[in-house]
């Protein structure tokens, strides 16, 4: 008989509104301290709460970090067994999260998955989704999350647009910073004095700003 375990989580209203989505592929553009990670962290462990695999894929292996610091402390929290050098929690019921870095897509390939969240998409290297993380998911008919601030319109971008056709597959969102309840209103107002408009736009009010240069413009 499987080990029930419980994931203790207090989501915001736009954290709800994600996680309630029934859609298979999930796309979610927000600003900065939004709690993109602590949705995305929250999201793998109850997939491995229910005995499923799952994986954390970041850009980089610094970037990683990012997700791999909430996912050992509140894996050991909950009784997991934390493997530091491959960074992978397995939760007492062999369910499990793996983080990796989508420096190389190449090394993503040969796993299939049930889950998989790929962190500050913007920034991760499309063939990694379509040429390994995509094809994992095939066998086990896994879902995903695509979690990040906009960089421009690149190909995030045109995975947000999917979601906006209204299918049962595909759904997005964009949230802006200050949707976050726990973020100051006077602390949104200060960085929106002192940043350069588009920067701002870009990294607070998460908008698909147009052209390689936009975001400098007011500097």
């Amino acid at each position: 008989m499987m080990k029930l375990i419980q994931i203790d989580v207090h989501p915001h209203p736009g954290q709800a509104e994600v996680h309630n989505s029934k859609a298979r592929f999930k796309v979610l553009a927000a600003g900065r301290r939004w709690g993109k990670t602590r949705l995305g962290v929250n999201e793998c462990l109850q997939i491995a709460a229910k005995g499923g695999r799952a994986w954390w894929v970041a850009p980089n292996y610094k970037m990683s970090e990012v997700g791999w610091r909430p996912l050992r402390r509140i894996g050991a929290r909950i009784g997991a067994e934390i493997r530091k050098v491959d960074r992978q929690v397995i939760l007492p019921n062999n369910g499990e999260v793996t983080v990796r870095s989508a420096d190389n897509p190449d090394t993503l390939r040969g796993e299939g998955l049930d889950f998989v969240v790929i962190d500050e998409c913007a920034f991760v290297p499309e063939a990694a989704w379509t040429e390994a993380l995509r094809p994992a998911l095939s066998d086990r008919e896994g879902c995903a999350i695509f979690i990040s601030t906009p960089k421009r319109r690149n190909w995030f971008f045109r995975l947000w647009q999917k979601g906006l056709d209204g299918s049962d597959t595909w759904q997005s969102w964009r949230f802006p910073t200050e949707s976050n309840p726990y973020i100051s209103h006077d602390e949104i107002e200060a960085a929106r004095q002192t940043l350069p408009a588009d920067i701002f736009r870009q990294e607070y009010l998460a908008e698909f700003l147009e052209g390689e240069g936009a975001v400098f413009r007011n500097i």
